[in-house]
């Protein structure tokens, strides 16, 4: 399981750690991708390998490598980690909600972030749904594009000026 998150409280990694654990999902290990940041979690044990800052070549061979992708932030603008996940074709946990729900919908699996339990379900199924999600996450992400995203700013600045 990849978690892509800069170590910091609203990130959630003890929570997913907590709940990584409670999974007991055999064979499987748990990387954590990012900056340091606040470096106020304790990331590391037998399952659990911090992998810090690595290159864009080295995050696509670990998103397309890794059982599913978890990203169970508390609170998130926007977490492109999740639609980077989804267009490398990996499985994907996400919190239920906005803005995840408005991209992610059916082709994650959603998650309550501050229930471990939930988290621990949740990784349990897209591990189990793999095969399943990462195609239709994929072909989910392939609706957003830096020309669509864009074009749609260009109409709100258009409209905002009319």
């Amino acid at each position: 399981v990849l978690a892509v998150s800069t170590l910091e409280p609203r990130k959630n990694l003890p929570g997913l750690i907590e709940a990584f654990d409670r999974a007991d999902l055999d064979g499987v290990e748990l990387r954590v991708v990012g900056a340091e940041g606040w470096g106020d979690v304790q990331v590391g044990g037998d399952r659990v390998h911090w992998l810090g800052e690595i290159s864009d070549s080295e995050l696509a061979r670990q998103y397309r490598g890794a059982a599913a992708v978890a990203y169970v932030s508390l609170y998130e603008g926007f977490g492109l980690p999740v639609l980077e996940a989804m267009a490398s074709g990996a499985s994907v946990v996400a919190p239920a909600g906005p803005p995840f729900n408005e991209f992610a919908d059916g082709v994650a699996v959603s998650v309550d972030p501050r229930d471990s339990d939930s988290i621990a379900l949740g990784l349990r199924e897209a591990v189990e749904r793999r095969d399943e999600l990462g195609p239709l996450g994929r072909e989910r992400a392939r609706e957003f594009t830096w020309d669509r995203a864009a074009k749609a700013h260009v109409g709100v600045y258009r409209e905002a000026a009319a």
